[in-house]
This record gives C-alpha cells, structure tokens and sequence, in this order.
C-alpha cells in the first residue's frame, strides 16, 4: 500500500459501520492516496453495508460480552482470538491509525493497537457510552465524543459523522419520483433501522386500522428490515393501506429526503442523520436497553421541540394508543408539526466526519497532500 493505512474497528449494526463510512469518506477526500480497511464483525449487515461502498476489511470472531458462563468462556476466546488477528494484520497491512467506532468489536482491536504501538482514536457515537467504551477509554490514544454525553466523557464533541449516502440528494419532490411516489403527497416514513423493529413493524399497522383517519392524506413508506418486508405488507394491506414497503435500502438519504414526518427507533446513527436532513421525528426507543441509551440519544431533539418519544411497551396495543395520542396532532397536518419542522430544520447539516478524519490524520502524523 504506498499511502497511509487506517483501520477503522466496530459492527454488528448498521449505526457502528455507517458512522465509520463515512470517516472513510473524509479521509479519502482529504488525502486520495489512503488506504481504510474496517476490521468488522461476522454479522450479515456490516459485509453488505461495505460491499455497497466499495469498503474491504474483515470479519473478527469478536463476540458481546454476557454474564451467562457459558456464553462469558466464549467472549473471552472470541476477544483472544480477535486481538491476535487485529495485530497480526495492523502489521501485516502497516497500519498508521486506528479508529475505534466502539461496541463489541473494537475492544479487542484497541487491545490490539497498544500491543501493536499503533496510535488509536476512540469516537463515542451514544449520550451513554457503553461498556465497551468506557473499557476502550483509558486505553485510546485520544477520546472524543460524536455527540454530548450525559455524564463527562470526551473533552471534545465534534458531531456525528454522515456517509454520502445517508444524505438527501435532492428535494422531496426529487426523491420522491426516484422512489416512485406521488410528488405532492406528505409523506411518512417508518423505520426500525438497518435491523428493522418488531414493535414498529406491527404497531403502525395497527394504529391504521385502530385510527384510520390519522393516515388520511398521507402516503406511506415503510422501512422493516430484512425478512419482514412480506409480513408487514400484509399487515398494511389487511389495514387497508397501501403502503409502500421496503426491507432495507443502503441509501437512506432519498428515503429522509421524500419525508415531511418520521417515525423510528433513536439508535445513535438514525437520531443524526434524521437531524441532518432536518425532519421532524416521533421516536420510539428501544425499551431493552438497561441505559435507556436510545431514550438519552432522542431527549436533546426533544428538548429542542424538534421531536417526541413515546414508550414502547410490552403490550403493543398500548403502545399503539400511546402513538396515537402523540401522532395526533402531527399526522393532522396543523400548527403542531410546522412547528415540529421549524425547530428541526434548526439543527440540520452538520456533520463531524471532516473534524474526525483530521484527528485521526493528526494521530498518524499523517499530512494532507498539496
């Protein structure tokens, strides 16, 4: 490889792998001759996320940790085993830089850089930094956050970075005829992320045929996740909806350009680039979570009126009702959500990828080409 070579470590989900694009993608822009591999997990969505881009890498054995002893022997094995291939390759590769994107897999690749001498980069993506991030904290060449933590973690806070693709490339109008729908329609957009949810994937289909007339008016896209896309279909059309369904799309920004209103889970990466395309969001977090980390990720768009939350409950009609009674107001079209818009076109366009891939420069010593 003749230029510098960064590894960037995470996976397992959609919101560690796109995060870690688009550093990618900045790293590229500022110095055309670098090579980025991702060290990633066995996972289907971090393979076909980087295939779609382009990106090599590879896949660790790394396992989450769990307090089950059985399932605890075998993070311990999988955790040896990806640290010895992490060094084997930062040498073999002559890795510069480390970027860790946190989670289950780049804990070991951290352990691997200091073994290895090579400078590492954490980059916190959550408002509550997960175990494997306050263990990678002390072990990092340098610590900064994407977005602020509730508790002090990062002396800097540089935004979440956005990939390419997560932004609109056009207007509504402009993304909605690529997605093949009516132009002047509103439109609301449903997702559970790359992964999809179950909860989301059944609710909004009730909440049609519970309140039929909330949907009055609006045409629907409908993002489930892999292997749901039929199920829901059929619930949409039992409800009398013609929804338009997908089960996953890598480019996410003609999906939040053709929206007036979304309605999706709070994971870290979908809050960003929701509030990157300026959109007004109802969030449903994901209630399994000891941290409530996804709840934490939402309250900032919250607390700046340019989004709600409502709980997910055990009982999805309840929370059917409960989404009903935020949506209301929103899904009528009235003051509630010119408002909503307004406050959320307020925290639209920025992006910390361009800072991130300076740092990560910096740390390898690494100059921008003339």
């Amino acid at each position: 490889m003749s230029g510098p070579v960064v590894l960037l470590a995470g996976g397992g989900s959609g919101g560690h792998i796109s995060p870690g694009i688009a550093i990618a993608e900045a790293i590229d822009d500022a110095n055309p001759n670098a090579t980025c591999l991702f060290a990633h997990s066995h996972r289907p969505i971090d393979k076909a996320m980087l295939n779609e881009t382009g990106r090599s890498g590879f896949a660790l054995p790394a396992q989450p940790p769990s307090l089950r002893p059985d399932k605890a022997l075998r993070f311990m094995r999988c955790f040896r085993a990806s640290r010895r291939m992490a060094e084997h390759r930062m040498r073999a590769d002559g890795v510069d830089v480390v970027v860790l994107l946190g989670g289950f897999v780049a804990a070991p690749v951290a352990a691997a850089a200091g073994r290895v001498g090579v400078p590492s980069l954490l980059v916190n993506l959550d408002r509550v930094p997960g175990r494997a991030n306050r263990w990678m904290h002390a072990r990092a060449s340098r610590v900064v956050s994407a977005v602020t933590t509730t508790k002090p973690f990062a002396t800097d806070t540089l935004g979440m970075p956005i990939r390419r693709a997560a932004t609109p490339p056009g207007d509504r109008a402009a993304c909605r005829a690529e997605l093949g729908l009516a132009i002047d329609t509103p439109t609301l957009l449903i997702t559970g992320a790359s992964q999809g949810a179950g909860t989301i994937n059944r609710v909004l289909p009730m909440l049609a045929t519970a309140h039929p007339e909330l949907l009055e008016g609006w045409q629907v896209v409908h993002l489930t996740g892999q292997g749901a896309a039929g199920d829901a279909q059929a619930r949409w059309d039992k409800a009398g909806v013609q929804a338009h369904v997908l089960a996953f799309r890598h480019d996410m920004g003609v999906l939040w350009g053709c929206a007036d209103l979304i309605i999706s889970r709070a994971g870290a990466c979908s809050v960003a680039e929701i509030e990157f395309a300026g959109l007004p969001a109802i969030y449903l977090p994901y209630p399994h979570h000891r941290d409530q980390h996804q709840r934490h990720n939402a309250s900032p768009a919250v607390a700046a009126g340019a989004a709600c939350c409502v709980r997910d409950e055990p009982d999805p009609a309840k929370t059917c009702e409960r989404l009903a009674a935020v949506a209301h107001g929103l899904l009528s079209r009235g003051e509630a959500l010119n408002i909503m818009q307004n406050a959320a076109s307020g925290r639209s366009g920025h992006h910390g990828g361009v800072a991130i891939a300076a740092l990560a420069r910096e740390l390898a010593g690494i100059a921008r080409p003339a």
